[in-house]
């Protein structure tokens, strides 16, 4: 049997990127964040780095933000503008590499809370928020 990558995936199987794809993933990820961050900055009027660092919001396991604390109609507006941006985002890069967007998502989540710097929230497994 042949090895190598093909298009087409087997019926009967979930669709995990292949080893060979990982990679690619991860680079494609790296500059989906970094544009992501970039363009939600400068629209709000409280930055999400700001948030963040306040401990406004915090990063959701579901790769997402959510407000974590001190909940206020512009906390509430930075929160819906980021991840609107996150799910267009999200489902271009799920459309691209036919997987699903829930994959995609989780898959960021992991990525963003590795980035957060010390005492920036995140969600555990459990959908606890802890401190970085």
């Amino acid at each position: 049997m042949n090895n190598t990558l093909t298009n087409k995936t087997p019926m009967n199987t979930t669709r995990k990127p292949l080893p060979a794809m990982k990679p690619l993933l991860k680079k494609l990820f790296s500059g989906l964040f970094a544009l992501t961050l970039l363009i939600a900055l400068p629209a709000a009027a409280i930055s999400l780095k700001e948030a963040q660092s306040k401990g406004l919001v915090g990063e959701a396991n579901s790769g997402y933000i959510a407000v974590v604390q001190g909940s206020s109609p512009e906390v509430n507006a930075l929160v819906a503008e980021v991840n609107a941006k996150r799910k267009r985002e999200y489902a271009a890069i799920a459309k691209r590499n036919n997987i699903d967007i829930s994959q995609v998502a989780a898959r960021a989540a992991e990525k963003l809370e590795s980035r957060l710097a010390k005492g920036e929230y995140y969600q555990d497994n459990l959908g606890r928020w802890k401190q970085k």
